[in-house]
């Protein structure tokens, strides 16, 4: 079976992707209410559907943290030595131009261990999924949150692991979901 790709304009989330057909038929068969499905198939697919859902939903901010850590430029104090006051007897501390007063800088952005979970159990399970390349863009410092476009590009993203997953369940035997993988 040739592989489908979901055309620019087109997404999942707009229920017109290349297997919405079959992602449908596929989720009311596999995905149960709640909890874990009881196949790999089942799994993918809900996989593939919470990574898709938080993006569009929540602009990921339940599948992402962005770390903080003592600023560099004044050590986590939150203020620069500038001198000393001669007439009060003391040093001047100005406030960080870097952190604002704050004393913390941001950090990396990590994936969040329950979504990292699902990209884990698509990368195990489908090895033409693009998953490096969903990680990269979830972890990109430069966007989250409020700066998402939810553009062709972004969107393409998720179109591109939710067409490798449903082609893959397609094309492959389903077998039990020990929660394992």
């Amino acid at each position: 079976m040739e592989k489908r790709t979901t055309p620019e304009g087109q997404s999942y989330w707009n229920n017109n992707g290349a297997y919405q057909e079959e992602h449908d038929r596929l989720w009311e068969e596999l995905v149960p209410a709640s909890g874990s499905a009881p196949t790999i198939h089942g799994e993918l697919i809900r996989a593939v559907g919470r990574l898709f859902y938080e993006f569009c939903n929540n602009g990921n901010c339940n599948a992402i943290e962005v770390e903080t850590g003592r600023c560099s430029h004044c050590g986590g104090d939150g203020g620069e030595y500038s001198g000393y006051d001669e007439d009060e007897e003391e040093d001047i501390y100005d406030e960080c131009d870097w952190c604002d007063g704050s004393g913390e800088e941001e950090g990396d952005t990590v994936i969040t261990p329950f979504y990292a979970s699902f990209l884990d159990l698509i990368e195990g399970n489908v090895p033409t999924a693009p998953v490096q390349e969903l990680r990269d863009f979830m972890e990109d410092n430069s966007r989250g949150y409020s700066r998402y476009k939810f553009d062709d590009n972004e969107m393409g993203i998720y179109n591109a692991l939710t067409d490798s997953v449903i082609h893959h369940i397609l094309t492959t035997e389903n077998s039990p979901y020990s929660g394992e993988d």
